[in-house]
Protein backbone atom coordinates (compact mmCIF):
# COMPACT_ATOMS: atom_id res chain seq x y z
CA UNK A 1 0.00 0.00 0.00
CA UNK A 2 1.36 3.47 -0.77
CA UNK A 3 3.12 5.30 2.21
CA UNK A 4 0.76 8.13 1.06
CA UNK A 5 -2.28 6.17 2.47
CA UNK A 6 -0.50 5.37 5.87
CA UNK A 7 0.17 8.71 6.67
CA UNK A 8 -3.47 9.46 5.78
CA UNK A 9 -4.95 6.40 8.49
CA UNK A 10 -1.81 7.05 10.76
CA UNK A 11 -2.29 11.34 11.00
CA UNK A 12 -6.10 10.77 11.74
CA UNK A 13 -5.76 8.31 14.63
CA UNK A 14 -2.93 10.86 16.38
CA UNK A 15 -4.69 13.75 15.99
CA UNK A 16 -7.69 11.97 18.01
CA UNK A 17 -5.54 10.89 21.01
CA UNK A 18 -5.64 14.70 22.28
CA UNK A 19 -9.07 16.01 20.71
CA UNK A 20 -12.88 14.75 22.37
CA UNK A 21 -12.03 11.07 21.85
CA UNK A 22 -10.37 10.47 24.98
CA UNK A 23 -12.80 12.09 26.83
CA UNK A 24 -15.61 10.15 25.24
CA UNK A 25 -14.35 7.20 25.84
CA UNK A 26 -13.76 8.44 29.98
CA UNK A 27 -17.07 9.29 29.83
CA UNK A 28 -18.00 5.88 29.30
CA UNK A 29 -15.56 4.38 31.34
CA UNK A 30 -18.48 2.39 33.19
CA UNK A 31 -20.68 1.34 30.61
CA UNK A 32 -18.46 -1.26 28.76
CA UNK A 33 -16.01 0.96 27.12
CA UNK A 34 -13.61 -1.91 26.91
CA UNK A 35 -15.61 -3.82 24.61
CA UNK A 36 -16.90 -1.53 22.42
CA UNK A 37 -12.82 -0.45 22.00
CA UNK A 38 -12.20 -3.80 20.52
CA UNK A 39 -15.28 -4.44 18.47
CA UNK A 40 -14.30 -0.46 17.23
CA UNK A 41 -10.42 -1.94 16.22
CA UNK A 42 -12.00 -4.90 14.70
CA UNK A 43 -14.78 -3.30 12.63
CA UNK A 44 -12.64 -0.45 11.91
CA UNK A 45 -10.01 -2.16 10.54
CA UNK A 46 -12.80 -4.39 8.30
CA UNK A 47 -14.04 -0.77 6.88
CA UNK A 48 -10.42 0.06 5.94
CA UNK A 49 -10.06 -3.00 4.31
CA UNK A 50 -13.14 -2.92 2.37
CA UNK A 51 -13.17 0.57 1.26
CA UNK A 52 -9.27 0.28 0.04
CA UNK A 53 -10.76 -2.99 -1.89
CA UNK A 54 -14.10 -0.99 -3.43
CA UNK A 55 -11.37 1.79 -4.62
CA UNK A 56 -9.12 -0.59 -6.14
CA UNK A 57 -11.91 -1.04 -8.77
CA UNK A 58 -11.51 2.79 -9.67
CA UNK A 59 -7.75 3.48 -9.62
CA UNK A 60 -6.78 6.84 -10.53
CA UNK A 61 -9.81 8.23 -10.00
CA UNK A 62 -11.89 10.54 -6.86
CA UNK A 63 -14.95 9.74 -5.96
CA UNK A 64 -16.58 12.60 -7.72
CA UNK A 65 -15.26 11.41 -11.15
CA UNK A 66 -16.17 7.79 -11.31
CA UNK A 67 -19.76 8.99 -9.23
CA UNK A 68 -20.48 11.63 -12.42
CA UNK A 69 -19.14 8.46 -14.87
CA UNK A 70 -21.58 6.07 -13.56
CA UNK A 71 -24.58 7.40 -11.75
CA UNK A 72 -27.48 10.05 -12.52
CA UNK A 73 -27.16 13.80 -11.22
CA UNK A 74 -29.86 13.22 -8.46
CA UNK A 75 -27.69 10.45 -7.20
CA UNK A 76 -24.49 11.70 -6.94
CA UNK A 77 -25.10 15.45 -5.88
CA UNK A 78 -27.11 14.82 -3.28
CA UNK A 79 -24.07 12.23 -2.07
CA UNK A 80 -20.98 14.49 -2.78
CA UNK A 81 -22.44 17.36 -1.08
CA UNK A 82 -23.17 15.24 2.20
CA UNK A 83 -19.16 13.69 1.94
CA UNK A 84 -18.22 17.27 1.58
CA UNK A 85 -20.34 18.65 5.04
CA UNK A 86 -19.36 16.21 6.72
CA UNK A 87 -15.65 16.61 6.69
CA UNK A 88 -15.71 20.10 6.76
CA UNK A 89 -17.50 19.63 10.18
CA UNK A 90 -15.02 16.74 11.11
CA UNK A 91 -12.22 19.81 9.86
CA UNK A 92 -14.11 22.38 11.98
CA UNK A 93 -14.42 19.75 15.07
CA UNK A 94 -10.69 19.90 15.14
CA UNK A 95 -10.20 23.08 14.54
CA UNK A 96 -12.46 24.57 17.46
CA UNK A 97 -11.25 21.81 19.98
CA UNK A 98 -7.29 23.03 19.47
CA UNK A 99 -8.63 26.78 19.40
CA UNK A 100 -9.80 26.13 22.95
CA UNK A 101 -6.78 24.14 24.23
CA UNK A 102 -5.13 26.67 22.97
CA UNK A 103 -6.17 29.34 24.81
CA UNK A 104 -6.79 27.36 28.02
CA UNK A 105 -2.99 25.87 28.39
CA UNK A 106 -0.61 28.37 26.34
CA UNK A 107 -2.39 31.92 25.77
CA UNK A 108 -5.00 32.37 27.88
CA UNK A 109 -5.21 36.49 27.52
CA UNK A 110 -5.57 35.83 23.63
CA UNK A 111 -9.16 35.73 22.27
CA UNK A 112 -10.98 33.26 20.52
CA UNK A 113 -11.35 35.30 17.86
CA UNK A 114 -7.46 35.77 17.12
CA UNK A 115 -6.43 32.56 18.00
CA UNK A 116 -9.29 30.87 15.85
CA UNK A 117 -8.35 33.37 12.61
CA UNK A 118 -4.75 32.74 13.04
CA UNK A 119 -5.92 28.85 12.35
CA UNK A 120 -7.80 29.58 9.71
CA UNK A 121 -5.00 31.90 7.99
CA UNK A 122 -2.58 29.40 8.05
CA UNK A 123 -4.60 26.45 6.79
CA UNK A 124 -6.46 28.58 3.88
CA UNK A 125 -2.81 28.80 2.15
CA UNK A 126 -2.46 24.95 2.50
CA UNK A 127 -5.93 24.22 0.90
CA UNK A 128 -5.59 26.35 -2.42
CA UNK A 129 -2.77 23.69 -3.35
CA UNK A 130 -3.21 20.21 -5.15
CA UNK A 131 -3.84 17.52 -3.78
CA UNK A 132 -0.15 16.50 -4.89
CA UNK A 133 1.25 18.90 -2.81
CA UNK A 134 -0.72 17.82 0.23
CA UNK A 135 0.49 14.62 0.68
CA UNK A 136 4.08 15.92 0.17
CA UNK A 137 3.72 18.66 2.47
CA UNK A 138 1.86 15.76 4.75
CA UNK A 139 4.81 13.61 4.30
CA UNK A 140 7.71 16.22 5.63
CA UNK A 141 5.22 17.52 8.51
CA UNK A 142 4.46 13.71 9.56
CA UNK A 143 7.81 12.33 8.80
CA UNK A 144 9.68 15.26 10.89
CA UNK A 145 7.27 15.38 13.85
CA UNK A 146 7.03 11.87 14.39
CA UNK A 147 10.62 10.60 16.34
CA UNK A 148 9.46 13.50 18.72
CA UNK A 149 5.98 12.35 19.20
CA UNK A 150 7.83 8.61 19.73
CA UNK A 151 10.23 10.25 22.12
CA UNK A 152 7.08 11.75 24.54
CA UNK A 153 5.34 8.71 23.92
CA UNK A 154 8.11 6.65 25.73
CA UNK A 155 8.78 9.21 28.02
CA UNK A 156 5.44 9.23 29.35
CA UNK A 157 4.34 5.22 29.27
CA UNK A 158 8.22 4.81 30.91
CA UNK A 159 7.16 7.86 33.49
CA UNK A 160 7.26 6.97 37.38
CA UNK A 161 4.71 8.83 38.00
CA UNK A 162 2.05 6.06 35.59
CA UNK A 163 0.45 4.05 38.23
CA UNK A 164 -0.09 1.33 36.04
CA UNK A 165 -2.64 -0.59 38.97
CA UNK A 166 -4.88 2.09 37.52
CA UNK A 167 -4.77 0.80 34.61
CA UNK A 168 -5.17 -2.69 35.81
CA UNK A 169 -8.47 -1.70 37.50
CA UNK A 170 -9.83 0.22 34.04
CA UNK A 171 -8.71 -3.50 31.95
CA UNK A 172 -11.07 -5.46 34.56
CA UNK A 173 -14.08 -3.23 33.74
CA UNK A 174 -15.44 -5.60 30.85
CA UNK A 175 -18.53 -7.51 32.31
CA UNK A 176 -20.66 -4.43 31.25
CA UNK A 177 -22.53 -3.93 27.68
CA UNK A 178 -20.73 -2.45 25.16
CA UNK A 179 -21.21 1.51 24.83
CA UNK A 180 -22.69 3.01 21.30
CA UNK A 181 -20.90 6.14 21.70
CA UNK A 182 -17.65 4.71 23.14
CA UNK A 183 -18.12 1.83 19.81
CA UNK A 184 -17.97 5.36 17.04
CA UNK A 185 -15.75 7.13 19.29
CA UNK A 186 -13.24 4.53 18.87
CA UNK A 187 -13.82 3.70 15.08
CA UNK A 188 -13.44 7.40 14.20
CA UNK A 189 -9.48 6.82 14.51
CA UNK A 190 -9.70 4.44 11.99
CA UNK A 191 -11.84 7.51 9.48
CA UNK A 192 -8.58 8.76 7.85
CA UNK A 193 -9.02 5.89 4.92
CA UNK A 194 -11.78 7.71 3.77
CA UNK A 195 -9.62 10.85 2.86
CA UNK A 196 -9.22 8.47 -0.47
CA UNK A 197 -12.28 9.69 -1.93
CA UNK A 198 -9.99 12.56 -3.13
CA UNK A 199 -6.40 11.34 -2.70
CA UNK A 200 -7.44 8.28 -4.92
CA UNK A 201 -6.98 10.02 -8.35
CA UNK A 202 -3.29 10.34 -7.02
CA UNK A 203 -3.12 6.13 -6.78
CA UNK A 204 -2.69 5.60 -10.43
CA UNK A 205 -1.91 1.99 -9.27
CA UNK A 206 -4.28 -0.49 -7.18
CA UNK A 207 -3.09 -0.09 -3.40
CA UNK A 208 -1.75 -3.72 -2.00
CA UNK A 209 -4.39 -4.56 1.05
CA UNK A 210 -2.81 -7.94 2.13
CA UNK A 211 -2.14 -9.70 5.56
CA UNK A 212 1.33 -7.16 6.07
CA UNK A 213 -0.80 -4.42 5.47
CA UNK A 214 -4.03 -4.81 7.64
CA UNK A 215 -1.38 -5.97 10.12
CA UNK A 216 0.30 -3.19 10.69
CA UNK A 217 -3.05 -0.97 10.15
CA UNK A 218 -4.59 -3.71 12.88
CA UNK A 219 -1.19 -2.93 15.35
CA UNK A 220 -0.88 0.90 14.97
CA UNK A 221 -4.62 1.20 15.57
CA UNK A 222 -4.62 -0.94 18.94
CA UNK A 223 -1.78 0.71 20.18
CA UNK A 224 -3.35 4.00 19.79
CA UNK A 225 -6.70 3.20 21.25
CA UNK A 226 -4.92 1.71 24.26
CA UNK A 227 -2.80 4.55 24.87
CA UNK A 228 -5.99 6.95 24.25
CA UNK A 229 -8.17 5.31 26.59
CA UNK A 230 -5.62 4.08 29.33
CA UNK A 231 -2.85 6.06 30.19
CA UNK A 232 -4.57 9.44 31.27
CA UNK A 233 -6.45 7.15 33.35
CA UNK A 234 -3.06 5.81 35.07
CA UNK A 235 -1.64 9.17 35.50
CA UNK A 236 -4.79 10.63 37.15
CA UNK A 237 -7.26 7.79 38.28
CA UNK A 238 -10.93 7.49 37.98
CA UNK A 239 -11.92 10.40 40.26
CA UNK A 240 -9.57 13.45 38.56
CA UNK A 241 -10.13 12.30 35.29
CA UNK A 242 -14.17 12.77 34.82
CA UNK A 243 -13.56 16.51 35.54
CA UNK A 244 -10.56 16.84 32.77
CA UNK A 245 -11.52 18.10 29.58
CA UNK A 246 -8.38 17.31 27.71
CA UNK A 247 -7.30 14.05 30.02
CA UNK A 248 -4.35 13.55 27.49
CA UNK A 249 -2.95 17.53 28.05
CA UNK A 250 -3.41 17.12 32.10
CA UNK A 251 -1.56 13.65 31.94
CA UNK A 252 1.27 14.97 29.80
CA UNK A 253 1.81 18.25 32.49
CA UNK A 254 2.50 15.33 34.99
CA UNK A 255 5.91 14.33 33.16
CA UNK A 256 9.16 15.90 33.99
CA UNK A 257 12.81 16.15 31.95
CA UNK A 258 14.85 17.11 34.53
CA UNK A 259 17.98 17.63 32.07
CA UNK A 260 15.94 18.46 29.31
CA UNK A 261 15.93 22.22 28.07
CA UNK A 262 12.25 22.74 28.61
CA UNK A 263 10.99 20.82 31.50
CA UNK A 264 7.56 20.71 31.01
CA UNK A 265 6.49 18.00 28.50
CA UNK A 266 3.28 19.52 28.09
CA UNK A 267 4.65 22.52 25.76
CA UNK A 268 6.25 20.18 23.40
CA UNK A 269 3.43 18.19 23.77
CA UNK A 270 1.23 20.71 22.45
CA UNK A 271 2.87 22.31 19.54
CA UNK A 272 3.57 18.46 18.36
CA UNK A 273 0.09 17.87 18.17
CA UNK A 274 -0.71 21.19 17.04
CA UNK A 275 1.09 20.51 13.86
CA UNK A 276 -0.79 17.30 13.54
CA UNK A 277 -3.79 19.20 13.71
CA UNK A 278 -2.74 21.32 11.41
CA UNK A 279 -2.33 18.76 9.07
CA UNK A 280 -5.53 16.64 10.02
CA UNK A 281 -7.47 20.30 9.45
CA UNK A 282 -5.84 20.85 6.31
CA UNK A 283 -6.68 16.97 4.82
CA UNK A 284 -10.15 17.33 6.19
CA UNK A 285 -10.77 20.66 4.37
CA UNK A 286 -8.99 20.00 1.35
CA UNK A 287 -10.90 17.21 0.70
CA UNK A 288 -14.63 18.94 1.61
CA UNK A 289 -13.22 21.75 -0.97
CA UNK A 290 -11.95 19.47 -3.67
CA UNK A 291 -16.03 17.89 -3.30
CA UNK A 292 -17.61 20.88 -3.56
CA UNK A 293 -15.65 22.41 -6.55
CA UNK A 294 -16.52 18.94 -8.28
CA UNK A 295 -20.38 20.11 -8.09
CA UNK A 296 -20.27 23.96 -8.07
CA UNK A 297 -18.10 25.75 -10.41
CA UNK A 298 -18.85 29.03 -10.69
CA UNK A 299 -18.34 30.24 -14.03
CA UNK A 300 -18.84 33.68 -13.60
CA UNK A 301 -16.96 34.53 -10.61
CA UNK A 302 -13.85 35.76 -11.92
CA UNK A 303 -11.33 38.21 -11.44
CA UNK A 304 -8.21 38.96 -14.25
CA UNK A 305 -9.62 35.70 -16.26
CA UNK A 306 -9.12 33.69 -12.96
CA UNK A 307 -12.03 31.94 -11.19
CA UNK A 308 -12.89 32.56 -7.81
CA UNK A 309 -14.95 29.19 -6.85
CA UNK A 310 -12.26 28.01 -4.79
CA UNK A 311 -11.52 31.09 -2.63
CA UNK A 312 -14.75 31.33 -1.82
CA UNK A 313 -15.35 27.97 -0.78
CA UNK A 314 -12.36 28.91 1.13
CA UNK A 315 -13.63 32.22 2.68
CA UNK A 316 -17.14 30.21 3.31
CA UNK A 317 -14.84 27.80 5.40
CA UNK A 318 -13.24 30.36 7.67
CA UNK A 319 -16.61 32.43 8.21
CA UNK A 320 -18.44 29.51 8.81
CA UNK A 321 -15.98 27.91 11.10
CA UNK A 322 -14.79 31.45 13.49
CA UNK A 323 -18.39 31.67 14.36
CA UNK A 324 -18.84 28.28 15.55
CA UNK A 325 -15.84 28.84 17.62
CA UNK A 326 -17.11 32.25 18.94
CA UNK A 327 -20.96 30.69 19.94
CA UNK A 328 -20.42 27.40 21.29
CA UNK A 329 -19.19 26.22 24.51
CA UNK A 330 -16.59 23.45 25.28
CA UNK A 331 -19.60 21.65 26.53
CA UNK A 332 -21.70 21.93 23.45
CA UNK A 333 -18.52 20.89 21.44
CA UNK A 334 -18.28 17.73 23.50
CA UNK A 335 -22.36 16.92 23.13
CA UNK A 336 -21.96 18.09 19.18
CA UNK A 337 -18.86 15.70 18.59
CA UNK A 338 -20.53 12.75 20.23
CA UNK A 339 -23.22 12.89 18.60
CA UNK A 340 -21.48 13.55 14.97
CA UNK A 341 -19.22 10.48 15.89
CA UNK A 342 -22.80 8.18 16.41
CA UNK A 343 -23.52 8.97 12.98
CA UNK A 344 -20.77 7.24 11.44
CA UNK A 345 -22.56 4.21 10.52
CA UNK A 346 -24.91 6.31 8.28
CA UNK A 347 -22.01 7.79 7.33
CA UNK A 348 -20.51 4.57 5.77
CA UNK A 349 -23.94 3.15 4.59
CA UNK A 350 -23.99 6.34 2.11
CA UNK A 351 -20.06 5.90 1.13
CA UNK A 352 -20.61 2.04 0.32
CA UNK A 353 -23.78 2.50 -1.20
CA UNK A 354 -22.46 5.13 -3.46
CA UNK A 355 -19.46 2.70 -4.03
CA UNK A 356 -21.67 -0.69 -4.74
CA UNK A 357 -23.94 1.79 -7.45
CA UNK A 358 -20.95 2.67 -9.27
CA UNK A 359 -19.42 -0.68 -9.35
CA UNK A 360 -22.59 -2.00 -10.41
CA UNK A 361 -23.16 0.73 -13.42
CA UNK A 362 -19.54 0.29 -14.37
CA UNK A 363 -19.95 -3.38 -15.10
CA UNK A 364 -23.16 -2.54 -17.06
Amino acid sequence: MSRYMYYLIFVTMIANIIATVPRILVFESKKGVIFSMIAALFVGVILTYFVVLFFNKFSGQSLPDFLKKYSPKWFYIPVIVYFAVTWFLAGTITLITYVFLFTTFVSLETSLLITALAFVIVVSFGLLMKSESVLYTLEVVFILLLPILLFLFIKIITDENLEWDFVKVAMMNINTTPSYSAFTAASYQFIGVVNIVIFNSFFKEKLKIGFKQISIISIVGAIVIFITYFIPIGFNGFEQIDHMNFPWVSTSDSVRMKFGVIERVVFIFIIIFLGISFLSLLIHWHVSLKLLESVFYFNKMKWKDKNLTSYFFVLLFGVISIYLVLKINEYELFKFTSNFYNTLPIFYFILFLSLFVAKRRAKG
